[in-house]
């Protein structure tokens, strides 16, 4: 049995070398198969459709099998194509242009092929962006090695895209502003971020249809068309903000790949909303290059009117018509309890043989609140709180509870961290009820804010 595999083997190995012997087979001929010069997509070849662009097999045919190892240059020709387009031998096509395909500067054949495939790989945003209308490249072979030739007829054809048999209309990916259409009135919900030098504003942009690649698209202001609507009377009464000056957005938002929203963040001064508190600041701004997809123009800008009102914190402390503490620093009237809401962060309240302390603000009128600051003294991280309540009352002696925090770190001194818990209730009383430390017997803060929230 053995040797008649082996003869088999052997005669097969006579035949292909018979078949592939180089001074046995001649040089070829290449050409780009097309029907008259044309590859249709879509059309009798095949192509791969994915979210984010097309790979296109643009087949190379030889005029039998290779013979031996060989290397053609890929080459464009677009001055073919725009002289076809502006005679109009292609109908309503454009130019693809290069930003939008990539293919191979050349393709290494090896012996023994009929055909020879080269991928070509479109952008899905050129035929969102030209949808409806044909897009054309040349693509021409050059240099074939090894004596090789190249069809005089087949050297170059022209691939013609038929961007509205590759997708339909509604498989467009646009991009917008999720809320754009009319003046977004702001804030505009609760997930914006109140601070006591600027407020963040969280604004997203949209992706219509299947989410892929990740992908960027650049922001910028727009305030002519604010301008315009002020002008025009629509936003009568509305002072235009200045993009650096009284805002900040970033250059560009960044969408993650498989994603459909993304936001960036909108940053307003509150000086500058305080400026206008009795106005309605206005700003517009514009999305524009797009790194995938297209832009809904009807949707590319978005005008912002900011309620100062509703936008700006405010620090309460010192509008109490009466301020106790649970214990008084006797001993030393330069860390007594007035240094805690002193508005300074260089002096402090300090206590010994510390057990509990409590700080209460008593106003002429109920407040809501639902921010607070706490700030770290000057030393001894052993004596800063590390649990305490924030409590609300209406007659000084039944507390409510609104804010508990354990194990806070201050992470060096003079530090202030702001604090904000869920209150919708108005409160006449309030207090900050300290009851532990880091470890020492002695308790000391330089500063408690209370923060009346819009």
């Amino acid at each position: 049995m053995r040797p008649y595999i082996f003869l088999l083997l052997f005669l097969f190995a006579c035949e292909k070398n018979d078949r592939f012997k180089d001074e046995q087979l001649s040089p070829v001929s290449v050409a780009i198969s097309s029907e008259n010069g044309i590859v249709n997509i879509p059309g009798p070849g095949e192509y791969t459709k994915a979210t984010d662009d097309i790979t296109i097999p643009v087949r190379l045919v030889f005029s039998a099998a290779t013979p031996k190892l060989f290397t053609v240059n890929i080459g464009v020709d677009n001055d073919t194509v725009n002289a076809l387009i502006n005679n109009q031998t292609l109908g309503n096509a454009v130019l693809l242009e290069e930003s939008y395909y990539t293919l191979p500067r050349s393709a290494e054949i090896r012996f023994g092929l009929d055909t020879f495939s080269i991928p070509l790989k479109v952008s899905m945003q050129a035929i969102e962006r030209y949808y409806g209308r044909d897009l054309a490249l040349a693509i021409r072979l050059s240099d074939a090695t090894k004596s090789n030739t190249l069809d005089l007829k087949g050297q170059l054809a022209i691939v013609l895209i038929h961007t509205d048999k590759v997708i339909s209309a509604s498989e467009i990916h646009y991009l917008s502003f999720t809320k754009a259409g009319s003046v977004l009135m702001e804030p505009d919900g609760t997930d914006h971020t109140l601070g006591n030098t600027e407020v963040t504003l969280p604004v997203s942009v949209t992706l219509g249809g299947t989410a892929g690649s990740a992908f960027t698209i650049n922001l910028s202001a727009t305030p002519d068309t604010a301008q315009a609507l002020i002008d025009n009377g629509t936003l009568a009464g509305s002072t235009l903000l200045a993009s650096g000056t009284d805002y900040t957005l970033p250059a560009s938002v960044s969408f993650p790949a498989n994603t459909n929203v993304a936001k960036f963040n909108l940053t307003v001064k509150t000086a500058s909303l305080l400026n206008n508190v009795n106005n309605k600041p206005v700003l517009a701004i514009q999305l524009s290059d797009p790194t995938r997809h297209l832009l809904d123009s009807s949707k590319r800008t978005i005008v912002l009117e900011l309620d100062p009102s509703k936008l700006i914190e405010t620090d309460i402390t010192s509008q109490n018509i009466r301020y106790t503490t649970q214990y008084e620093n006797t001993s030393n009237g330069n860390e007594n309890s007035p240094k805690l809401i002193d508005n300074n962060i260089n002096t402090k309240f300090l206590l010994g043989s510390f057990s509990t302390v409590w700080a209460m603000l008593e106003f002429a009128t109920p407040q809501t609140t639902g921010a607070y600051t706490m700030t770290s003294a000057n030393d001894a991280p052993d004596r800063d709180p590390k649990d305490w309540t924030i409590e609300g009352s209406n007659n000084g002696t039944d507390w409510v509870v609104l804010d508990k925090r354990v194990d806070q770190n201050f992470g060096s001194r003079f530090l202030t961290v702001k604090y904000t818990f869920s209150n919708q209730e108005a409160y006449k009383f309030y207090r900050l009820y300290v009851t532990a430390t880091h470890g020492s017997s002695l308790w000391q803060q330089a500063e408690w804010r209370l923060l009346k929230r819009p």
